[in-house]
């Protein structure tokens, strides 16, 4: 993956304009790109995939995501590229709201059975407890509306990062 102002000149990039476009453009991909990453979770599981397994990749791609993600912010940030970093809050905004809207969606697609209400207390409740059994078994119960949501947010902004052009 390629940061920084080797999009274009930086300079022409930082007009309002072109800022203004490179957000919204984000936000279009990062959403778009959340859908996707939910709706391949939600799909596997659906053929027959185990949640424990799909539980753990939408873990692993969020984490990749974000890394993606977070390499170019600051790839941007060093050559002072505000469109190109404005794309990247932009890609953020839209998975997030994507997130947001369709956690709980994700995760009952995922575990089968109707999640609770997203809060502090049910989230903390969710943790891993290894009194309860092994890794395995913890991401086998699938997960819940927060994290199903923040994963596919942080997925989609970091799939947002390869079709990053122009900005």
């Amino acid at each position: 993956m390629k940061t920084g102002s080797n999009r274009g000149d930086s300079a022409a990039n930082n007009g309002a304009k072109q800022i203004g476009v490179c957000l919204a453009k984000g936000a279009a991909v990062g959403a778009v790109s959340a859908v996707a990453v939910g709706a391949l979770a939600v799909g596997a599981v659906a053929v027959g995939a185990p949640v424990a397994a799909v539980t753990g990749v939408l873990g692993v791609l969020a984490v990749a995501g974000g890394a993606a993600l977070g390499y170019d912010v600051i790839g941007q940030i060093k050559s002072s590229n505000w469109a190109g970093l404005a794309y990247d809050v932009g890609s953020v905004l839209g998975g997030a709201a994507v997130g947001g809207v369709g956690g709980r969606a994700i995760a009952e697609g995922i575990n089968g059975v109707p999640s609770p209400r997203w809060s502090l207390g049910s989230d903390w409740s969710l943790r891993y407890n290894p009194n309860l059994g092994s890794p395995g078994q913890w991401l086998g119960t699938g997960p819940n509306p927060g994290s199903a949501g923040g994963a596919a947010a942080a997925a989609g902004a970091g799939a947002a990062q390869v079709v990053k052009s122009g900005c």
